[in-house]
């Protein structure tokens, strides 16, 4: 693509992040939230369509990253300046960093509780955005720690989500070095910058997924360059920050190359960070009742959360409908079983990351769009998987269908979606998917391997 005609690109990009942001400004509603994540695709497919054809490449090839780079943080300027999307995690997420302000604590004091209520009067804006009142904080400790260091700038959500997106900078910076060592165009990152769910929900929604995934990362840029304590680290903290982050420890634990093992240090590293996270909130004053109860405290909504909840699931329904009340059992076993596999096979961890957080947001009862940000990213680093890339940007623009349910359930209500919502949602992807496999099923047919 000549430059010039990326550029034009980039400004329909940059156009149309604006009408999103005028969607969330004037409350426009899901219909046109949808529409215009969806009409945020094309100019990403007409930007990364060259290069994954390989026609850009040499001198003017390095015209194209700049311009990808500059249009998504424009894009990204403008959500950050309007309130959030119409989903009150930020306003928790505020909430918890500003409780240790009034000697309150976040595992143990839920929004509702009276020794709160002074905070609940100078943030009445915070507090009536905070969703379950009645339960106490589900982040984890690193998350914790970001709050806090967010809101002691400002409570004003725009200050929370401008720090996730300066977070996010390091992800962008990670998936750049990351290409490179692939021999890819770095300008494919058009694909994850460009991309409407990273809009939408870190610099739309302010969604502390960015600082795991940022983590993520990081951490598997480490591990490709050999520092594998140094990427143990990152991964421990990403897991901190939501513990879906962990998933990159066992592909360090045992790497796809038997001479690269180093258990131990991989092992201490992780400990040692996970520890030095978590001693704020061990302090003697937070342990009067014994560790066993601390850490109740620290994973108690958790487990709720874990037991309880759902939304959006998908491939779920499939698991309830043959193991009943067993279902989140018998997800957990499949999921630790294609672990196994994956770590049986040695393969990569930048492509194991992405496959195994699929198959979770696939089959999780609880589903929210943003948790598709831990596998859209490092799909973006195999575009010879045409099919799986296909069916990741396909449903990074249909998730947006999702937001019916906050655009339309009154707050502090279950969320739920009809039918033709969740299929036009899920469709498209699965289409792709099933597509996929057939034709790569003929193809071996007809060629007999």
């Amino acid at each position: 693509m000549n430059w010039r005609r990326l550029a034009a690109t980039g400004a329909l990009h940059v156009l149309l992040a604006g009408a999103l942001s005028l969607v969330f400004i004037r409350e426009l509603g899901w219909a046109a939230h949808a529409a215009v994540s969806l009409s945020l695709l094309v100019p990403l497919l007409l930007a990364a369509f060259p290069l994954l054809r390989g026609r850009d490449s040499g001198p003017r090839a390095r015209r194209v990253l700049p311009i990808v780079l500059g249009a998504g943080l424009l894009s990204r300027a403008l959500l950050i300046a309007v309130p959030p999307s119409p989903e009150a995690d930020i306003h928790r997420m505020i909430w918890e960093g500003r409780v240790p302000s009034v000697g309150g604590d976040p595992y143990r004091h839920a929004p509702d509780d009276p020794e709160l209520a002074e905070l609940a009067a100078a943030l009445p804006e915070t507090y009536d955005g905070v969703n379950y009142w009645k339960l106490p904080a589900i982040y984890p400790p690193a998350a914790q720690l970001f709050f806090r260091v967010a809101t002691a700038v400002s409570v004003h959500p725009s200050v929370m989500k401008a720090a996730l997106v300066l977070v996010e900078g390091f992800l962008v910076l990670a998936l750049v070095l990351l290409l490179r060592r692939r021999g890819l165009p770095p300008g494919l990152v058009v694909l994850y910058v460009w991309n409407p769910l990273p809009l939408t929900e870190i610099a739309g929604g302010g969604h502390v997924d960015a600082l795991g995934v940022a983590l993520l990362g990081l951490g598997i840029l480490a591990a490709e360059t050999a520092r594998p304590a140094a990427a143990s680290c990152l991964a421990a903290l990403s897991a901190l920050s939501k513990i879906v982050g962990g998933v990159l420890l066992p592909f360090l634990l045992f790497p796809a190359r038997r001479e690269a093992r180093r258990p131990l240090r991989v092992l201490l590293a992780a400990l040692g960070t996970t520890a030095l996270t978590a001693v704020p909130f061990l302090t003697p004053g937070l342990l009067d009742r014994g560790l066993v109860a601390r850490l109740g405290e620290m994973t108690g909504s958790l487990w709720l959360f874990a037991r309880h909840w759902r939304f959006n699931e998908s491939g779920f329904l499939l698991f309830e409908t043959i193991f009943g009340e067993y279902a989140r059992p018998a997800v957990l076993a499949f999921v630790a079983t294609l672990l196994g596999v994956l770590l049986y096979r040695r393969v990569a961890p930048a492509l194991a990351v992405p496959l195994l957080a699929g198959a979770v947001f696939l089959l999780s009862p609880v589903a929210h769009p943003w948790y598709f940000l831990w596998t859209l990213p490092f799909m973006v680093l195999h575009p010879e998987r045409r099919v799986l890339l296909a069916a990741t940007l396909a449903l990074s623009g249909t998730l947006a269908f999702a937001y019916w349910a906050p655009w339309n359930v009154p707050l502090g209500e279950p969320w739920f979606l009809p039918w033709p919502v969740r299929l036009a949602e899920f469709l498209p992807a699965g289409l792709i998917l099933t597509g996929g496999g057939v034709l790569t099923l003929v193809r071996r047919l007809r060629t007999g391997s």
